[in-house]
């Protein structure tokens, strides 16, 4: 995807995740995050247009968990659109990705955006 065409600010992260598909777990790292989605390492079998439900785990008793779609997938690289997750995952979703973020106000900017979608 063209940078030019992103719309919500990517935050370095290398977390250890997994993503669910078809009830098989693979073991993926985070790339970069977003409010809108995420790019994964270690998902070759991940296809375009599949359905996946993405597990990053924070701490013990913390996690972030998001459905989405794969919309990319090469060099051993997925990137993955979220669609669905409840508050509190989003709650850490917007943290980690506000305190993170080189300029933290554009990330409320961008929260008000990915409301008005909704």
């Amino acid at each position: 995807m063209d940078d030019n065409k992103r719309h919500s600010t990517r935050v370095k992260a290398g977390f250890e995740a997994y993503v669910t598909v078809d009830d098989v777990v693979i073991p993926v790292e985070t790339r970069d995050i977003s409010l809108k989605g995420a790019l994964l390492v270690g998902c070759d079998d991940c296809h375009v247009g599949t359905h996946a439900e993405l597990h990053i785990p924070l701490s013990p008793s913390v996690r972030i968990v998001t459905e989405g779609d794969i919309i990319r997938s090469g060099d051993n690289q997925i990137a993955m659109r979220f669609k669905e997750m409840d508050e509190l995952s989003f709650t850490f979703l917007h943290r980690l990705v506000q305190l993170n973020a080189q300029d933290p106000v554009t990330i409320d900017d961008e929260l008000m955006d990915v409301f008005e979608k909704f």
